[in-house]
């Protein structure tokens, strides 16, 4: 069945990336030696984790669900934090990957925690695995493009 609320899990992620396919990065490095393996898993998981949403009835009544929605929106938060950052200095590409507070390729870390915490929000193993797909290939891929803008940078 179709659950119309549970889109605003995928919107919410979505928003900072329409402007981005408007604004695209300066400085971005030729090349990508990222893994077919590595990219095919992130497109798979990536797909997923914006698909399985709308099949699922977000609840919010439990203390873990509403700590899962804490987390959720915690991580969000930092994602168009993040999303600002990049803005503000001017679309550079290797802002797109730079650390946080040590913690690496945020960019990519942060929706990552947001759909792993929504798999429990709307009780989907489905969400739980296509986060996890997402995960390993979107975080190492994300590694590998930030290494390569430090190389050409």
């Amino acid at each position: 069945m179709f659950h119309p609320w549970s889109l605003v899990i995928p919107l919410m992620i979505l928003l900072p990336n329409l402007i981005f396919f408007k604004y695209p990065p300066q400085n971005m490095p030729s090349g990508n030696n990222n893994s077919l393996i590595l990219t095919a898993a992130e497109g798979i998981g990536r797909i997923g984790v914006l698909i399985v949403p709308v099949f699922y009835t977000m609840h919010i009544h439990e203390t873990y669900e509403i700590i899962s929605l804490i987390v959720m929106v915690l991580s969000l938060l930092m994602y168009y934090l993040l999303w600002v950052r990049y803005f503000r200095n001017n679309r550079e590409f290797n802002w797109l990957y730079s650390p946080i507070m040590g913690v690496p390729v945020p960019l990519a870390i942060f929706p990552i925690l947001y759909f792993l915490f929504s798999s429990v929000v709307i009780h989907s193993l489905y969400q739980f695995i296509f986060s996890l797909i997402f995960a390993v290939g979107h975080i190492p891929n994300s590694i590998s493009d930030y290494a390569r803008s430090k190389r050409s940078g």
